[in-house]
């Protein structure tokens, strides 16, 4: 097939847990035009949760599949690809050497979206999508997103998310247990709605269930569900009244999926998928109380495809996580008691710092983790005065900030407690953080705002303050041993008078 006339043209490819499925699409002016979709049925996940493993056949049939793939692409003039799976892969024991055989065999690198990056990039559409619904301007929004691992939550206040938390529940664990108890219909319904509530039992910890009244999921099937709840979707969303949607969860929880699928007009693809989604959505309707539901389209092949082909995306995409993981880390640390005024200004100072010297770290961006180590460094509080730091950093590793992978969260909780054995970029990091808490020992916000000076060999912050500033000049002298010990550069804090300024 002749290359059509346009933009760029890409190609993702999606090894999914039942189906192996690619697009092919245009930037047309801005515009990603589908040019092609093909779809080979390809149940891997029943195999690795039966065998734990991924048979040969298996392997060598998905490349078979790849490799006609690639025909393809060759034929409409694909300029650039993406092959990824999610995490589901990686727990077959054989996943290095089913890799290895992969990229001999077809000559593709796989990539894998892990079950955090899978829910960033679906919340992403859905908040596009959302952006422009004027209704109930400033209200709070649930967002759902349901992965391969967990079912992903996030309370949307704005453009912002201000809390997100992973409950371990999925479509695959919802069809076993519907399996396990498919010979006894009565007890059906009364099991399921107890299975459902355990597995959503930790919205109540997260405050989820107080803070929204609408709920927003992401699904690849939403033609099929708005159909089913008899509403139609528009500009890319469909509002369901949440009636209806409980009303068609409690019908179908009576029947196994395949007769839901012929009730409905099911595909064999769709059914499965479709099925236990509705009731996990009614779940979450019936355990909210909101009263309008609204559904939108969800797709990691659609925001992949996005983010090759439209280049300003991916940078507005990173600005929404760095958003979104600022808003988490302010929510978490009001929870746990953080003095906010002392964090904001210290992130405040921080920042100046750390943006004023960008001669002192070129080529290094870690702004976000020096923010969020400032915004966070207090959490420990509650449990432990003496040790807070030490208790901080063990709650910073265990909270779910938007983007920050372990490795992310441990160096965030590293920059803020004291140890010698840390890496060059962990003491630089916390060599700005010592610098902007000593500014704001007494926690009172004496000093509005700094002004910085750097000549390179002399860093000079400059506050006006009539008062008594002591403790925070004794604390910026010792905290500045690291900094000069660090960069070579040695801080002085000078303070003028409001008559002198």
């Amino acid at each position: 097939m002749p290359k059509k006339k346009g933009g760029k043209i890409a190609a993702v490819i999606e090894i999914g847990s039942d189906m192996v499925t690619m697009l092919i699409a245009q930037n047309q002016g801005g515009n990603i035009i589908e040019l092609d979709r093909l779809e080979c049925f390809f149940d891997l996940e029943k195999e690795i949760a039966t065998t734990g493993r991924i048979g040969q056949p298996s392997i060598l049939e998905l490349c078979r599949i790849l490799n006609g793939f690639q025909q393809e692409m060759t034929a409409f003039g694909v300029e650039q690809y993406k092959l990824f799976s999610t995490d589901f892969l990686r727990s077959a024991e054989n996943f290095p050497f089913f890799l290895s055989q992969l990229t001999g065999r077809s000559g593709m690198l796989l990539s894998i979206i892990d079950d955090q990056e899978e829910k960033a990039l679906l919340y992403w559409q859905m908040q596009k999508t959302m952006a422009s619904f004027d209704r109930d301007k400033g209200d709070k929004y649930l967002y759902a997103v349901i992965g391969n691992e967990s079912l992903g939550l996030a309370l949307q206040s704005g453009k912002r998310q201000r809390l997100r938390q992973n409950l371990p529940i999925t479509i695959f664990d919802v069809l076993q247990m519907r399996e396990k108890i498919a010979a006894d219909m009565e007890a059906a319904a009364p099991v399921m709605n107890e299975y459902l509530e355990d597995g959503l039992d930790g919205m109540d910890s997260y405050g989820f269930r107080k803070s929204v009244k609408t709920l927003v999921f992401a699904d690849a099937s939403l033609a099929e569900i708005s159909r089913m709840c008899g509403v139609e979707i528009q500009d890319g969303r469909c509002i369901i009244p949440a009636e209806k949607l409980m009303s068609l969860g409690r019908e179908i929880m009576e029947m196994l999926p395949e007769e839901a699928g012929k009730a409905y007009g099911l595909s064999l693809k769709q059914e499965r998928a479709v099925y236990a989604s509705i009731l996990i959505y009614q779940k979450l309707t019936e355990l909210t109380g909101v009263s309008v539901v609204i559904g939108v389209y969800g797709s990691l092949l659609g925001s992949l495809l996005e983010q090759i082909l439209l280049k300003p995306e991916r940078k507005e995409y990173d600005q929404y996580m760095q958003e979104n993981a600022l808003g988490c880390a302010r929510t978490l640390a009001k929870r746990h008691g953080c003095p906010m005024e002392h964090a904001e200004k210290v992130a405040d100072f921080a920042e100046k710092l750390y943006v004023k010297t960008g001669k002192l770290h070129p080529g290094a961006d870690d702004l976000l983790y020096l923010k969020l180590a400032c915004l966070l460094h207090n959490c420990g509080y509650f449990s432990d005065i003496e040790h807070h730091a030490r208790c901080s950093a063990s709650l910073i590793e265990s909270f779910n900030l938007p983007g920050m992978s372990a490795s992310d969260r441990h160096m965030i909780a590293e920059i803020q407690q004291t140890g010698e054995d840390r890496s060059l970029r962990v003491q630089q990091l916390r060599s700005y953080f010592l610098l902007a808490d000593a500014l704001d020992l007494c926690k009172k916000q004496k000093l509005s705002d700094i002004s910085i000076r750097f000549d390179g060999d002399r860093l000079t912050v400059t506050t006006v303050y009539d008062g008594n500033l002591y403790l925070e000049k004794k604390a910026f002298d010792e905290a500045g041993k690291l900094f000069y010990e660090v960069f070579g550069v040695q801080p002085v804090l000078h303070v003028k008078t409001a008559l002198l300024k």
